[in-house]
């Protein structure tokens, strides 16, 4: 994997499994989000891949990666990345033992918007992994946090 994560809070590049299994290890409340949005910006896309640690009613802490590449122009082929890149961090990290409460994906189940057509798909492929896909109005990372960042 070659995403480099940084804390939203410093900028900081963190050494992301030691840092995880640090954060995870102080508390039993702890629940681990991934999700990825992504903007066209001129002739390039930016992909936002966030990992969210929910300290159940404490609030959470935000790591982020982001990549810019060869503007994509179908939308299909642009969303199924953003899953594509959640699904690559969230077995990344289950191969050392760290395991995502939630993929959130940026899609949406009202088919009057586009974003629908790969939703099914997209449920699918998350699920045959075994992970817990959310998708809007539900997917905190994805729509939220990823969704800012990649702006």
């Amino acid at each position: 994997m070659e995403h480099v994560f940084r804390s939203l809070g410093n900028e900081k590049v963190v050494d992301l499994i030691p840092y995880l299994k640090e954060k995870l290890a102080e508390s039993d409340n702890i629940s681990l989000y991934i999700g990825c949005d992504s903007q066209n910006v001129g002739n390039k896309t930016v992909y936002a891949c966030v990992i969210v640690l929910h300290y159940g009613n404490n609030g959470g802490h935000v790591l982020y990666s982001k990549m810019r590449i060869d503007r994509v122009r179908e939308r299909f082929a642009k969303l199924w990345k953003e899953v594509e890149i959640s699904m690559e961090v969230a077995q990344y990290l289950d191969s050392h033992g760290i395991r995502a409460k939630y993929i959130d994906i940026d899609l949406n189940p009202d088919p009057r918007y586009k974003s629908n057509s790969v939703l099914r798909a997209a449920l699918g492929f998350v699920e045959s992994y075994g992970y817990t896909a959310r998708c809007k109005p539900h997917s905190i990372a994805a729509s939220y946090c990823a969704d800012k960042l990649c702006k």
